[in-house]
């Protein structure tokens, strides 16, 4: 859903937040603000997208779906990335779909216009390419992390990677949605995050998680979100 871009700032995202004044300006009038809802497919497998979009508070992510109907989660992009950098690195599709998976703002520009702006504008393109480094990270991490690391510890890194890129403490995110993400059974989540709620760590109330104690949670975690951090902080500051 397009909206007015009045009282929005597209600097909170942080690549558009990264350049400098003369390329943000350059871009700033192609860029328009979006609703994203809950559950929307902005991107099919191997379909080029129209737009690329720069989520200011809201997330995406990126499932590969399997022939028996099942998928799994490979990356969760929020206010640090932008979907999709196939346009950025010439590939132009992924074998992935993007959906929202917590509802927000974000802006989106064409591709065709945002091609041309990467061949005019150095920074942008440098951007671009450090942010594609730091998603290929995550990737690898969260493959890492799914072979090697208990389903709390999973869970755990994706309610921390979640509450790094929201603007709340408190975001939309069901039991159903991340075992869906996690590629295991409902049942196996919502035991896990009963023991993160009684623990005081995290609420859970009518499809809304509360971030009560974040130290703890990230305690609770494994190394993959240390590794995350770290690289994230190292490329895109």
């Amino acid at each position: 859903m397009l909206m007015n871009n009045n009282n929005a700032d597209p600097r909170r995202n942080r690549l558009l937040e990264m350049l400098p004044q003369n390329e943000y300006e350059q871009l700033l009038p192609m860029l328009d603000r979006v609703s994203l809802r809950l559950g929307e497919v902005l991107i099919e497998p191997h379909k080029r997208s129209r737009y690329v979009y720069f989520p200011v508070d809201g997330t995406l992510s990126l499932y590969y779906p399997m022939d028996h109907g099942l998928s799994s989660e490979i990356a969760l992009i929020g206010n640090e990335g932008m979907l999709s950098i196939a346009s950025v690195l010439g590939g132009n599709t992924l074998p992935y779909v993007a959906i929202v998976e917590s509802a927000g703002q974000a802006f989106r520009v064409e591709e065709k216009l945002l091609r041309t702006e990467l061949d005019r504008c150095e920074v942008l393109g440098q951007v671009m390419l450090l942010y594609a480094q730091a998603l290929f990270i995550q990737m690898a991490q969260i493959s890492v992390c799914g072979r090697r690391h208990s389903l709390r510890q999973q869970l755990c890194l994706h309610l921390l990677l979640m509450h790094d890129r929201m603007l709340s403490d408190r975001f939309a995110l069901t039991q159903q949605a991340i075992a869906h993400m996690l590629g295991v059974r409902r049942e196996s989540v919502t035991k896990i995050s009963g023991e993160l709620r009684e623990a005081g760590i995290i609420g859970y109330r009518r499809g809304n998680i509360t971030v009560h104690d974040r130290s703890s949670l990230e305690g609770q975690c494994c190394e993959c979100y240390r590794v995350l951090k770290e690289e994230f902080g190292r490329l895109l500051g």
